[in-house]
């Protein structure tokens, strides 16, 4: 199985690198998926290296040697799986989950399901929270970019989360053929069925098929961040918003005393990702902290 760079660091598996705080573990699980979305650098056709996920790389370690680590650290608050759609995949992930539940340790599962007894299955071997993936909310790309139904795949959501009120997640990447409205219209029905999202910026990638894809407008990106915060705390809500072309125009609220927080990485508790999005010295599209 594999870490992430920042994760092997922070456990004392590897010691070169910058030493980030990081209170969520994240682990990989397969490599060069069954699916073949257009942005990910582990789709079946892509050319990318199988050592990325985003632009991140993930380190190979025995299950036994981070389990290990895992338990001696008093600092991690977290523990997420990103699971690739691979042959026998979720036989390791639950041998995993098997052993690290007893650490009462909350863990969360990226998994692509396509049938809500999927979802009972995780849920049942221990996991706290289901990250079930968008990431494209405009339907003709969703279709052209990851393949399926936008429609079908919200419909399995919204099922899932009846039964597991906020204890699903999504993700939404910004940049990948969405209006803003669209944006903020995902950002409400999620809300409004207790689903958290996730906000990432795209990230061209060498190897995938929109490897030529332009990064999002930054400002475009923070306008999208401003609504999630709003829209989760129920400060506005998409009747209030003004759009012109798409783009936000108006919020609904005086957003002049907006937090910081609402730039930082979004997720589940204890959720940092760092460098997901950006690369070191250039723009920042989701803040996080350095020890």
């Amino acid at each position: 199985m594999r870490l992430s760079y920042g994760s092997a660091r922070v456990l004392g598996l590897i010691n070169s690198g910058p030493l980030l705080k990081m209170e969520t573990i994240y682990t990989m699980f397969g490599e060069r998926c069954l699916f073949n979305c257009a942005y990910c650098t582990q789709a079946r056709e892509s050319k990318s290296s199988e050592e990325f996920l985003s632009r991140i790389s993930w380190l190979h370690f025995e299950m036994g040697e981070i389990i290990s680590a895992i338990e001696r650290s008093n600092e991690i608050k977290r523990i997420c799986l990103q699971v690739v759609s691979s042959p026998k995949v979720k036989e390791e992930a639950f041998e995993f989950i098997d052993k690290v539940r007893g650490f009462n340790i909350p863990i969360s599962a990226s998994v692509r399901i396509s049938r809500f007894t999927e979802a009972e299955e995780w849920f049942d071997r221990g996991i706290e929270i289901l990250g079930m993936a968008t990431d494209v909310v405009n339907e003709k790309f969703f279709e052209l970019y990851r393949g399926g139904s936008l429609k079908k795949h919200l419909e399995l959501i919204e099922e899932v989360a009846k039964k597991y009120p906020s204890k699903v997640t999504t993700h939404l990447i910004v940049g990948l053929g969405e209006s803003e409205r669209e944006a903020v219209e995902f950002l409400q029905k999620m809300h409004d069925i207790k689903v958290n999202v996730g906000l990432f910026a795209f990230t061209p990638m060498k190897g995938t098929k929109l490897e030529n894809l332009k990064r999002p407008d930054l400002d475009s990106y923070r306008r999208i961040q401003i609504a999630a915060y709003l829209l989760k705390n129920d400060l506005s809500n998409l009747s209030l918003f003004e759009f012109e072309s798409g783009k936000i125009i108006s919020f609904g609220y005086d957003i002049s005393n907006i937090p910081f927080s609402a730039f930082k990485t979004s997720g589940c508790p204890n959720c940092t990702r760092p460098y997901y999005n950006e690369r070191p010295g250039k723009e920042i599209y989701n803040f996080f902290e350095v020890n």
